[in-house]
């Protein structure tokens, strides 16, 4: 059974229903006509390949290691599926996001954690996720850029995590949605993706955190043979298959993926580092220092559970900031960057700072 995701439920009161919003984690919404392109055909059943064609170039991978998927979470349900059997195991990082977990136990998975620190700067040590490893472990997933936090984990460290999934016979599984960050592909191309480190790496993406789209649930897995078969199979047994219009505009999307990337970085320009300096006056505050994205992790030190303030802010004061009780850091908060100007942005964080003193 999928019991509900808070963090999820959440958001969509808050999201977005507030004039000072720092907490939604996404470019904001780019319209069809931003794309500067005709509507495409929504009856051409060439469409299917189309879309399918354009993910492998946008992700620089064969065209056989694709799935398409309704976005992320979409994506993250045909990856658990492919897969999952009852009773196996997940081993997901904590701090994390909830529903990487919640999906995995609907599946029927046992579900334990391995802990990113503070202290090591919410970097992955591979040599703790080896210690929780067990002979039921299927996969192991992470978040990178790490959800809440930002921080990026390296190549190296994906490729040893990759490697003692493969002891255990089992995959790797990255949600790479706001990888593109570090360098958004003005060329249309992203070329770090995850899937292309090991062969057992499974990775799922979408164009709605790093592009604006996420109303049109364009998203992927990309995964080797028998995941994409499995994946496919999942599709047939709960939907038949995806919307033609779907596809439609997916392939239309993602072969326009410079120009959303120029939209971007645009909104972008600046506000890390001024979100870097304000949490740098804070007293008793820990920034966790993403070195790109739209968000970071602000802890306060024996600070108590701060939902009940957070949504307080948001009734009160009109200000949300991401409350880090559905990330396992009830005394912390994710600030985002992304929706607000820079001046208001810069406004907001300064009635965000009186709040906190």
């Amino acid at each position: 059974m999928f019991a509900p995701v808070r963090y999820i439920e959440w958001a969509l009161k808050f999201y977005g229903k507030v004039p000072l919003d720092l907490a939604s984690s996404g470019i904001p919404t780019a319209s069809w006509s931003e794309l500067g392109v005709p509507e495409p055909s929504l009856d051409d059943p060439s469409a299917y390949a189309a879309f399918r064609e354009t993910i492998a170039l946008y992700n620089d991978v064969p065209r056989g290691e694709v799935v398409p998927a309704l976005g992320t979470s979409h994506a993250v349900f045909l990856a658990y599926a492919a897969m999952l059997s009852p009773g196996d195991e997940v081993l997901v990082e904590l701090p994390g996001y909830e529903p990487l977990t919640r999906t995995a136990v609907g599946l029927g998975a046992t579900v334990r954690t391995f802990e990113r620190l503070a202290t090591d700067g919410f970097a992955i040590s591979p040599e703790r996720v080896a210690a929780a490893v067990t002979s039921r472990t299927r996969v192991i997933v992470v978040t990178n850029l790490h959800n809440p936090t930002g921080v990026r984990t390296s190549d190296e460290t994906l490729r040893e995590l990759a490697k003692i999934a493969e002891a255990r016979g089992a995959y790797l599984l990255v949600d790479e949605v706001y990888a593109p960050f570090d360098a958004l592909p003005e060329d249309g191309v992203f070329h770090a993706s995850a899937r292309k480190l090991a062969p057992n790496i499974v990775a799922v993406s979408s164009l709605t955190k790093c592009y604006g789209l996420g109303m049109h649930r364009i998203g992927w897995v990309l995964g080797p043979p028998e995941i994409v078969e499995r994946a496919e199979t999942a599709i047939i047994a709960t939907c038949g298959h995806l919307p033609l219009s779907h596809a439609a505009r997916g392939a239309v999307a993602v072969a326009n993926v410079g120009k959303l990337s120029v939209r971007a970085k645009g909104i972008l320009a600046g506000k890390r580092d001024i979100a870097a300096q304000w949490a740098s006056t804070i007293p008793n505050a820990s920034w966790s220092a993403p070195t790109s994205g739209l968000f970071g992790l602000v802890t306060l030190e024996g600070a108590p559970d701060l939902l009940p303030r957070i949504e307080s802010w948001a009734n009160e004061h009109g200000l949300l900031v991401g409350a880090g009780s559905f990330f396992g850091v009830p005394n912390g908060f994710r600030l985002s960057w992304a929706t607000l100007p820079t001046k208001r942005f810069e406004a907001a964080l300064a009635k965000l700072g009186a709040l906190l003193r």
